[in-house]
């Protein structure tokens, strides 16, 4: 069931103790929602009225928020150009919005008053997958708010997404009745057609429909790799024969539910990171 939501309401103090649900923020995500505003130097205000809007929608009694600290070391090991296709800021007008805006970002982690978990070269994906797989089972519903298509696959029972962007809720049933896919599958279609945001790039000739049809058909990769080569004329599935070594190297890019501890290892730099979450 949709909620009604917005960020402006008037967020008044409110027990949440006898509740047990956990609202997981991907910080820089939710942060890059006033990019292009008018309050893109100083939204810090707004983010925490956000950030409390939406532990009274979802009654969470507990809230953390994960912030990207750098690129992920893990991925930049497995691809050099990982996330090198983003645009860069030009002119001084670009850089100066840009700097103002950054500055903003990087000071919001000590400024709020909610858990905070940011660790360098780790990527938010990584830690919020961390939190799904070993801290959301000690309560009744996970609500993760993000926009990043690759957190899908982390949706499970207990454990849906708010996209602060389209306002939709994504669940088990959001994803089959939509796409008629379960949430490994969707990630099996991602690893099919790629990443153009962070240059990992797919099968040509494949989007989203043809992915997503190849991982209702073939369910795992395991499977899809077994039915290599697919007999067919069409250039995408001729493509798709020729690129078993790019699915590969794209599960241990995309999947996160089986990666995300490495690359959290990866990033090991100062404190420990796994002997903060492991706290959690």
């Amino acid at each position: 069931m949709t909620k009604s939501w917005s960020d402006l309401e008037d967020v008044k103090q409110a027990d949440y103790s006898d509740f047990n649900n956990l609202l997981v923020i991907d910080g820089n995500n939710v942060s890059y929602r006033y990019i292009q505003r008018a309050n893109f130097d100083s939204y810090e205000e707004d983010f925490k009225r956000t950030v409390a809007s939406l532990a009274k929608s979802y009654k969470a009694r507990r809230t953390i928020v994960c912030f990207d600290f750098g690129k992920s070391y893990y991925r930049k090991n497995l691809l050099e150009d990982y996330k090198g296709t983003r645009k860069q800021a030009e002119t001084q007008e670009e850089i100066d919005h840009a700097e103002k805006f950054f500055a903003v970002l990087n000071r919001l982690p000590d400024e709020l008053d909610e858990e905070v978990l940011k660790f360098r070269g780790i990527e938010a994906d990584d830690t919020i997958a961390y939190i799904t797989q070993n801290v959301s089972h000690r309560y009744d519903h996970t609500w993760i708010v993000s926009s990043d298509k690759d957190i899908i696959q982390l949706v499970d029972d207990n454990i849906s997404i708010f996209n602060i962007f389209s306002r939709k809720e994504i669940t088990k049933q959001y994803l089959q009745d939509e796409l008629q896919l379960t949430p490994s599958e969707f990630m099996l279609s991602r690893i099919i057609e790629g990443d153009k945001g962070d240059n990992i790039i797919g099968i040509e000739g494949i989007g989203p429909k043809r992915a997503q049809a190849l991982a209702r058909e073939y369910k795992t990769l395991d499977k899809l790799l077994a039915a290599l080569p697919i007999k067919s004329k069409s250039q995408y599935i001729t493509n798709l024969n020729a690129g078993k070594e790019r699915l590969i190297r794209n599960e241990t890019l995309i999947n996160l539910k089986q990666y995300h501890q490495t690359a959290i290892n990866a990033g090991k730099e100062g404190d420990d990171p796994m002997e903060i979450l492991s706290e959690l």
